[in-house]
């Protein structure tokens, strides 16, 4: 009976330690993956405004941000109702890519790099950063400003 009342008070502890809000390391110090809206909105100072895309009714964007005194043509965040925030994604100008880039290296070490070709006919490349928290994936495209992409991991690197 006590062995079992120790498997279940460690099930339940790894479970709360799974539902506790995770940081976010999206360029915005003190963000937590799974806050609600409002909260999101109030710790950048911004209101978020919906995207209007009929299936997507928990994404929300801004336009002309600043991250750490970079420009951001535009920050969108996906807010699930059940989940909170959810992911980040930053569309910027490629003059501040280099810049960003570094910036990401230096604090993450090299990153996953990758270079396809979209529908055969514009190039893209990837550059992805597994930080034990978060996905971080930069994107460089023809088509699209350049793009950095954050969402929390769902991989746990310790089971590999």
């Amino acid at each position: 009976m006590q062995k079992a009342f120790k498997w279940f008070a460690i099930a339940v502890l790894l479970l709360l330690i799974q539902f506790k809000p995770k940081p976010v390391i999206a360029c915005v110090e003190g963000l937590s993956w799974g806050m609600d809206l409002s909260t999101v909105e109030r710790h950048l100072g911004v209101t978020l405004e919906p995207v209007q895309e009929e299936l997507n009714n928990n994404l929300f964007k801004v336009k002309d941000f600043q991250i750490s005194g970079l420009p951001v043509e535009s920050l969108r965040v996906r807010v699930e109702e059940e989940h909170g925030l959810d992911e980040l994604v930053y569309e910027m100008d490629y003059e501040n890519m280099t810049e960003v880039l570094a910036g990401l290296r230096h604090r993450f070490g090299p990153p996953v790099g990758t270079s396809l070709e979209v529908d055969g006919r514009s190039a893209q490349q990837q550059w992805i950063w597994h930080t034990g928290e978060d996905l971080i994936t930069a994107i460089k495209s023809e088509q699209r400003p350049f793009l950095l992409f954050y969402r929390p991991s769902r991989l746990n690197p310790s089971f590999l």
